[in-house]
């Protein structure tokens, strides 16, 4: 029995998320029908993380087991192939019988994307939020996130019977094309996004996310940008453990799964965007 881990790529737009349900379509389901198609065996598809309706991702992570003895080569080729045009499989690697997509990680990266101005082309892949935001407000408030701590305030189902504590190691907001030209010629940067179209990005990483985490912290992060929160407000939200003391969540579209790193698997190192 071989073990086999994928590196996918999806824009998750059409799709009800990464799990198998019953009344939509599925990443899961769409990669596990074309594999056992392919190998002539059923194939269970375990993922790194459940990603939900309308996101996408750049760097997830599956395992399957397998009889078959075709070479990862040519598995990634026919998969590619054969796999709808919004799924992508950018590495395949073989891997120890112990290693568990979701359970052998050590961390996962996320990014979400808004835009200022109304866009044709990025409309499936940002969130519009016509506002002047302040990013050192946000990054203020989004540094009140590091460190080892209950998320329940941030979680989409805060059931009781689990443990609700991650590690966030990262959090930090940019502006794509940050540095741009004034009328006269001058370089200059501004904390508050201005510009129409100018593209804001939100990067979090952590040993683990809770169901709709990063949404609702982007949600609520952006209501400090604009002015709605205080930095007093957004650490009283986090303190709270109370779902209901958080903001509305962002919407799908602006997230992507980046990275899901393991203590080994070296071979699609380069593959993932940092």
């Amino acid at each position: 029995m071989r073990n086999i881990a994928l590196l996918l790529e999806y824009d998750g737009t059409a799709y009800g998320g990464w799990q198998v349900q019953k009344n939509s379509s599925s990443i899961q389901g769409a990669i596990e029908g074309t594999l056992s198609r392919l190998l002539q065996e059923k194939i269970k598809l375990v993922g790194a993380g459940r990603t939900d309706a309308g996101v996408h991702a750049r760097g997830q992570v599956a395992n399957f087991n397998t009889e078959s003895g075709w070479n990862l080569d040519r598995l990634t080729y026919a998969l590619n192939g054969t796999l709808p045009v919004d799924i992508a499989v950018r590495a395949a690697a073989e891997v120890s019988q112990d290693f568990h997509a979701r359970y052998s990680a050590v961390s996962r990266r996320y990014s979400y994307r808004i835009v200022s101005g109304k866009t044709a082309i990025d409309r499936d892949h940002t969130a519009f939020f016509p506002f002047d935001l302040s990013i050192d407000a946000m990054n203020l408030a989004a540094s009140r996130l590091l460190g080892e701590k209950d998320f329940r305030s941030f979680s989409k189902y805060a059931d009781e019977q689990r443990s609700l504590i991650c590690n966030v190691t990262k959090a930090e907001w940019r502006i794509e094309g940050e540095e741009r030209e004034t009328e006269n010629g001058e370089r200059t940067t501004e904390s508050v996004l201005r510009v129409p179209r100018s593209v804001f990005c939100f990067k979090i990483e952590a040993n683990r996310f809770l169901h709709g985490m990063v949404r609702a912290i982007v949600g609520t992060l952006i209501d400090v940008g604009r002015g709605r929160l205080s930095l007093d407000a957004f650490e009283y939200i986090v303190a709270s453990r109370d779902r209901k003391a958080a903001s509305m969540s962002a919407p799908a579209r602006g997230l992507f799964l980046e990275e899901v790193s393991y203590p080994e698997i070296p071979v699609w190192k380069g593959c993932v965007r940092k």
